[in-house]
């Protein structure tokens, strides 16, 4: 169902809360909408519903299980558009079955049940069975249980911490995490989004909407229940999202404050400023011991003693010097109770040599409770962190850096593959077919060996070849589906390998075997850079066989061999899926091979059409070039000198389930390839309306290539469901105009924009 829907949970036009008999959770739910909310309120027993004259936007409900589906039914028959259902009914399948049948034929939008309710303070809007009206602010929480959700608006309370929304899940038989991130990824009150979880139940879908929501604002993450499953694939798809992952209550709103407060850290050195000692070398060593690194200022020595006597004036003088280092990427201040100077003067001087132009970062630690209390309020004014202990601040540092590296992840531009590789898909194919035929899951060896060097990945002995042995195997997981790992040939520990999310590219496979530690031992003992890209090639060919054939559980090769020689495989396994079964989903929707087409051209030549990969960065950034500053304002509305990283790794690095990019481009490899226009479609939240954008050079207009990328680009949008595909087209363009007259598209003007014209095409 569409996203906007949830607009009737968080700002409702009437609020009824229906019940039988007077349960506390309604009673409560009903005083807490009193209080506050400005609409309309109903206090309704569910026998009397009929007697309604309409039904408001939002019914939370209260009733045994037997009832509820009949009673959603009734709500979403008289009119409302979300229901909330209070309290917990067990876990019975049928009832589930019911509820979303229920829900489904009336177009109604279901949070629960064992839902506490839903929060937008600013509004004083508190439908649910708050134990207290929850502070406004400008974070988001989402919560699958009521009693964590309490603890965490606790917590909130007492570090003043208020909320934009708050949303708890329960049961999440319909509303679910991925709806509600979507939803609050277009709330510009929302800047920030916490969720604690427990399970998930889509995983690909949680994923997909991650991936977009980290790109607007900071997401944090506490889940629950770590021992169920392997969690080591749950932290994989939180590192790919770009979240950041946080293991305790103190640890979300210390990571809030360093994301959503502080300057953003754009590096691990860090410089520390005490007044004494013994504090420094605290911090210090809780930076080293968590992995961090100690700046090296030029002139300074870290940690820097100011002494006990150490008054305002000597921390800004410290902290204008370490700011102005390049050497220096963020700055914690420490200070300790002393009787020589008073924390509040020391806070007021440091808060007000805080220079906001300043890239460098400031994080603060004033330790005693009563300093604490004089400080925080006047350094929180200026934007600067206060924690009650360096550890602590540390540890804020170290997330934040966590988060960094996430980010950087999610939009790194991939170098191309370093070789031109293309799989032999029919000798695989032939491989499979004969076990199939065979009735056997567990392939030969031979057929396992055989399967490898289809995918260039030979399998021979490594007696002869000295190096450092790892392991990389491929299983399935019930929710995320096929998981990488890569480790220690002998790994017994879980730090001992890393697990990634296939698909995978080239820095991501690097990225994956660098958190390997035996690999960074190797590194260390000499191991050369071509030999890691050609063990990242090997990880990222084993991946794109796990997508190509579909009839694979598992794999496992071993021991793969790193030495001066390069990456040579020992030994090899297979094991395809069970007869009648099939393999769970990728969590990340893989390349969509089956859309590629050659495109012959009446000069004789012949392209390719295909959808873009990250890899085609660079050839993006060539194409702008060879555009028009023309050209370029018809396209962006505006003039660009360039493209820069941030808009083409927005172009390129697609999440094919919501979004689509088609290239037109020279037959090679992506990233080597030249690429002579791009359209891309994105999917609006509600996946039921998408824009498109086209960008064509210029020197081969003529050859069809606009019609060609159009048609393509509306054959997808009609295959995956869309409604509408729409674009924003300034009316001088009239060769865009002509495109979309002839495909169908109508045309109107916004009287705020007459220079737009607004181009809609119903599918």
């Amino acid at each position: 169902m569409p996203v906007r829907e949830l607009e009737a949970l968080f700002c409702p036009k009437g609020v009824a809360v229906v019940a039988e008999g007077d349960p506390p959770l309604a009673r409560v739910a009903a005083r807490n909408l009193a209080a506050g909310y400005g609409g309309v309120v109903q206090r309704v027993e569910a026998s009397a519903l009929a007697s309604l004259a309409s039904v408001p936007e939002l019914v939370l409900i209260a009733a045994p299980a037997e009832r509820l589906a009949a009673l959603v039914a009734q709500v979403g028959a008289g009119g409302a558009r979300a229901a909330l259902l209070l309290g917990a009914h067990g876990d019975d399948p049928d009832l589930r079955l019911r509820l979303r049948a229920a829900a489904r034929e009336h177009g109604v939008r279901l949070l629960g049940p064992a839902s506490l309710g839903v929060a937008v303070p600013s509004r004083r809007f508190y439908a649910g069975a708050f134990h207290r009206p929850p502070p406004a602010g400008r974070v988001a929480l989402v919560a699958q249980s009521g009693t964590l959700a309490g603890a965490v608006i606790d917590w909130a309370h007492r570090r003043e911490v208020g909320f934009s929304h708050i949303a708890v899940l329960g049961d999440a038989m319909d509303v679910g995490v991925a709806d509600l991130l979507d939803y609050l990824s277009a709330q510009p009150e929302c800047q920030a989004v916490l969720l604690v979880l427990d399970a998930l139940t889509d995983a690909r879908r949680f994923v997909s909407a991650a991936r977009a929501a980290s790109r607007l604002k900071p997401v944090i993450v506490l889940r629950t229940g770590r021992r169920d499953g392997d969690d080591r694939v749950f932290d994989a798809a939180i590192r790919r999202a770009g979240l950041l992952r946080v293991a305790a209550l103190e640890e979300l709103f210390d990571a809030l404050e360093t994301l959503a407060v502080s300057t953003p850290i754009r590096g691990d050195r860090l410089a520390i400023v005490a007044n004494g000692r013994g504090v420094g070398r605290l911090a210090a060593d809780a930076l080293l011991e968590g992995g961090g690194r100690l700046a090296v200022p030029a002139e300074l020595p870290n940690p820097l003693d100011l002494g006990e006597g150490a008054e305002g004036a000597a921390y800004a003088n410290a902290l204008g010097r370490l700011r102005a280092d390049k050497a220096v990427d963020a700055v914690l201040l420490l200070h300790a109770p002393t009787a020589l100077a008073a924390a509040g003067d020391v806070a007021r001087t440091v808060a007000a040599a805080i220079d906001a132009s300043s890239r460098t970062p400031v994080l603060t630690s004033w330790l005693g409770e009563r300093d604490a209390e004089h400080a925080t309020g006047e350094l929180a004014r200026h934007h600067v962190p206060v924690f009650d202990t360096p550890d602590r601040a540390v540890r804020a540092f170290q997330h934040a850096l966590a988060f960094r590296r996430n980010q950087e992840l999610l939009t790194e531009t991939p170098p191309s593959v370093p070789e031109d590789f293309v799989p032999d898909a029919a000798a695989a194919r032939r491989v499979i077919d004969g076990a199939l035929v065979a009735d056997r899951a567990a392939l030969t060896d031979a057929e396992a060996r055989a399967l490898f060097t289809a995918y260039g990945i030979p399998v021979a002995g490594v007696d002869a070849f000295p190096g450092h042995d790892l392991a990389v195997t491929v299983h399935e997981d019930a929710q995320f589906g096929p998981v990488l790992t890569v480790g220690h040939l002998a790994a017994r520990f879980p730090g001992e390998t890393a697990v990634a999310l296939p698909p995978l590219n080239m820095a991501l496979a690097r990225e994956a075997l660098e958190r390997v530690p035996a690999v960074r031992l190797a590194l260390e003992e000499g191991l050369d850079a071509a030999t890691l890209d050609s063990a990242a090639l090997l990880l990222v060919k084993v991946a794109q066989l796990v997508a190509d054939v579909e009839d694979v559980a598992q794999l496992t090769l071993v021991p793969v061999r790193l030495g001066s020689g390069g990456v040579r495989a020992g030994g090899a396994m297979a094991r395809l899926v069970e007869a009648g079964q099939r393999r769970a989903p990728f969590a990340i929707r893989p390349y969509p091979k089956e859309m590629e087409r050659p495109l012959p051209l009446a000069d004789g030549r012949t392209l390719l059409l295909r959808p873009l990969v990250p890899e085609d960065e660079p050839a993006l950034k060539a194409l702008f070039k060879r555009l028009t500053p023309a050209e370029i304002r018809l396209r962006f509305f505006t003039q660009k000198q360039e493209l820069t990283h941030s808009v083409a790794a927005r172009m390129t690095q697609l999440d094919y389930d919501r979004e689509m990019g088609l290239a037109v481009a020279e037959l090679g490899r992506p990233g080597v390839a030249t690429v002579h226009g791009v359209v891309h479609l994105a999917s609006t939240p509600d996946g039921d309306r998408a824009e498109f954008a086209v960008m064509l050079a210029h020197d081969m207009a003529g050859l069809g290539l606009g019609p060609v990328l159009m048609r393509r680009i509306i054959d997808h949008a009609r295959a995956t469901g869309l409604k509408e595909v729409f674009g924003e087209v300034l009316h001088e363009n009239r060769a865009m105009l002509r495109l979309c007259e002839a495909f169908g598209f109508t045309r109107h003007t916004q009287k705020d924009d007459p220079a737009v014209a607004h181009v809609v095409l119903t599918l």
